[in-house]
């Protein structure tokens, strides 16, 4: 793993981040390694999340999982600084995401709100993230609702026929 942490190191290895669970895993532990550069290392992870390609960004939130869920034993230094960037970068995957990467980052926030893994403010963030995109959800729904009932009422009128 070697012992001294070195930040253009840490660029080249989440630069090649997949999805994968070896790859993540791999990363989490040599993060894990480096707790004392907690700090750093959130702040390389913020940076090149925001450079990197849509379809890697997921693999980033599943880094931070695994790097949050399996450091907090040792202390709760990523805890801390990764709470400081994963609203916007969630918030940036539901938003900008396809759907399954949008349907995976609102699972983290639900486990991480269940497990408590950032204590209270797991709640805050379900409540306005997962909320958030319910209420649009629903709102999107209703809109598709109302444009669907009328010519559906219509075609019902003109058969005389009751659902």
């Amino acid at each position: 793993m070697g012992s001294s942490f070195n930040a253009q190191i840490l660029v080249e290895k989440v630069a090649k981040l997949n999805n994968s669970q070896a790859s993540i895993e791999t990363l989490s532990h040599w993060c894990i390694f480096h707790l004392s550069k907690a700090k750093h290392v959130v702040e390389t992870w913020d940076r090149q999340f925001h450079f990197s390609p849509r379809e890697q960004r997921l693999a980033f939130l599943y880094l931070a999982n695994d790097i949050s869920q399996n450091s907090r034993r040792k202390g709760s230094e990523f805890v801390g600084e990764f709470w400081k960037v994963l609203p916007n970068a969630l918030r940036d995957v539901i938003e900008n995401g396809d759907e399954f990467g949008r349907n995976a980052a609102l699972r983290l926030i639900c486990i991480w709100e269940e497990r408590k893994v950032f204590g209270s403010q797991g709640q805050i963030l379900k409540e306005e993230l997962v909320g958030r995109h319910s209420e649009d959800n629903n709102r999107n729904e209703r809109h598709v609702v109302l444009k669907l009932k009328k010519p559906v009422k219509n075609a019902v009128e003109k058969n005389s026929f009751r659902l």
